[in-house]
């Protein structure tokens, strides 16, 4: 049998001289093709060496080996080994050949001593996979421990969170409201105060009209002419003072660049937008398109001309119209794409006549009383009611 790492050896061939003298003064003699390997042997054998397995006598011609550690008189031929000669001559020649042949003793021996090795090996490798599973296992809790801790303060962080929106939405939802009443109260007051003056107003006309209608019956007029004559004095003013009330919420700006397409929706594009940047930089408010309510060119659009059409734009609140109205100062320091756009109330008719008549009157008082051309400045109508005043700015040079 060859073992892990034997080595290929020769018995050295014994001459056997004659039959009778079997055991006794028999001569070993050397193969010569394994002379070499047999000197490799601490001991000769000085008896007739037999094969193990078939009991042939290993002569000079029988091609066999002796176990490598007991070196005793224990040879196997490689017939009973089932081993090639071209196999056999390649164990014999290659001296660096680590291949060993123990007999059925030496193996028994090699083999219960590679056992125990085995056995002790296998056991600690198994003590050793124990010991990385334990250190496994504990690195496992202490991960699982921080993961739940994590969880933990996830939970925490989410639950403050949640409050915390639920504050801030509830402090927006009052500052909110508290907005819309302000709004609403304001609404009010000037209902009232409109209510208030129209309520003067018509009383004061109907106090002129039943003097002048006094008057009428001394001069003996005809009573159903001034009749008449009050009704229709009357529904004009109704008529102006609803006039009025429709156009609380507009303004007019002027000299606004007019886009000139045949395409309606391109050209109230290009107003919103240049609206919404007027406000934006000149007056610092923050207006979309959901807080005005309409906006267009007043009059007819006239081929070659190179003065744009007025833009009119009614804000759904007051409050909007107001503050542009209240700041019409920052139109001087406006950058230079907003320089000569000026902004006024919309104005009915019979409005406009007066406004008229106070800037001719505030010119003609100008021109009197100063040699400075009234030319040089802008005549201004501000105030509301019996309030309203004129006034002049130098123009800029």
């Amino acid at each position: 049998m060859v073992k892990g790492k034997p080595q290929a050896k020769t018995a050295p061939s014994k001459r056997v001289n004659s039959v009778s003298q079997t055991k006794q003064d028999v001569t070993a003699v050397t193969s010569p093709s394994v002379s070499a390997i047999s000197t490799r042997k601490s001991r000769a054998s000085t008896a007739i060496a037999l094969c193990c397995g078939c009991e042939k006598v290993i002569s000079e011609d029988v091609k066999a080996l002796q176990c490598d550690r007991c070196l005793g008189d224990e040879w196997k031929c490689i017939d009973c080994l089932c081993l090639s000669v071209d196999v056999y001559d390649q164990l014999v020649s290659d001296p660096k050949c680590g291949l060993r042949w123990f007999c059925d003793s030496c193996d028994k021996k090699v083999m219960n001593t590679s056992d125990k090795m085995a056995s002790q090996s296998s056991d600690s490798h198994l003590h050793n996979i124990e010991k990385q599973y334990g250190q496994t296992a504990d690195r496992i809790d202490k991960l699982v421990s921080v993961v739940e801790k994590l969880v933990d303060k996830c939970g925490d962080v989410e639950d403050k969170l949640r409050d915390k929106v639920d504050y801030s939405m509830m402090a927006h939802l009052d500052t909110r409201i508290k907005r819309l009443e302000d709004q609403f109260y304001k609404h009010e007051n000037n209902l009232e105060s409109k209510f208030a003056a129209a309520d003067a107003s018509i009383s004061r006309f109907v106090t002129d009209k039943l003097r002048e209608f006094e008057e009428s019956r001394c001069n003996k007029r005809d009573d159903a002419v001034v009749e008449q004559a009050v009704r229709d004095e009357t529904a004009k003013k109704i008529e102006e003072d609803k006039d009025i009330e429709s156009r609380r919420n507009n303004i007019i700006i002027y000299k606004v660049p007019e886009l000139l397409t045949d395409t309606v929706d391109v050209r109230k594009d290009r107003d919103s937008m240049y609206l919404l940047e007027l406000l934006e930089s000149v007056f610092q408010m923050e207006i979309t398109a959901e807080n005005i309510n309409k906006m267009f060119r007043l009059g007819r659009p006239v081929e070659g001309s190179d003065t744009p059409r007025p833009l009119l734009v009614s804000f759904k609140n007051l409050e909007d119209k107001e503050t542009i109205m209240s700041n019409l100062k920052n139109l001087r320091q406006a950058d230079a794409r907003f320089k000569g756009i000026s902004v006024s109330h919309d104005l009915t008719p019979k409005q406009r006549e007066e406004v008229k008549t106070l800037i001719a009157d505030a010119k003609k008082e100008h021109d009197e009383s100063s040699t400075e051309s009234s030319e040089n400045f802008r005549f201004l109508v501000v105030g509301k009611g019996t309030r309203k005043r004129v006034i002049k700015i130098r123009k800029e040079q």
